[in-house]
């Protein structure tokens, strides 16, 4: 049965609350309201994991580096039982980034990435998640690769 306009609207506002309680506020406990505990997340680069352990993991890394950490949802467009959104996050490097290569030390930079998350829901909670996080400009940010240069023009 597909979901009616009402479900639609409260699946969109639990993907809202998943980045504004648990990435910007920090309230990890938040993602075992909105996610279940069989939850499937797949991110690019890593093999699916299961459950709210790893997104609980990603905004306490996020909550680390960037205390400050701000998120903003720019998109949202949600149909059937999917949601997409498209959200920033921003903030100031002042704390230790864990990152796989090493942490790297404050540095800070004030950043700002965005991150596109599709969220898959059955009764009322989400059940399934494809993100894709816009790492490369991160990383951009803090010096950890250089900078795109400028295109060059035509003599």
């Amino acid at each position: 049965m597909e979901p009616t306009g009402s479900a639609v609207a409260a699946h969109k506002a639990l993907s809202r609350r998943l980045y504004e309680e648990v990435f910007g506020l920090g309230q990890l406990g938040a993602a075992d309201e909105i996610m279940t505990a069989e939850c499937v997340s797949h991110g690019p680069g890593a093999p699916p994991a299961i459950g709210t352990d790893g997104i609980k993991r990603q905004a306490m890394l996020l909550r680390t580096a960037f205390p400050d950490l701000r998120v903003t949802l720019e998109d949202q467009v949600g149909e059937g039982d999917r949601v997409a959104s498209r959200w920033t996050g921003s903030g100031t490097h002042t704390g230790p980034l864990a990152l796989p290569a090493g942490p790297v030390p404050p540095t800070g930079v004030a950043i700002a990435f965005e991150e596109i998350r599709i969220d898959r829901f059955a009764d009322g909670r989400i059940v399934e998640s494809w993100f894709l996080p816009d790492r490369f400009t991160l990383w951009q940010q803090l010096g950890l690769v250089a900078a795109t240069p400028p295109p060059r023009t035509k003599r």
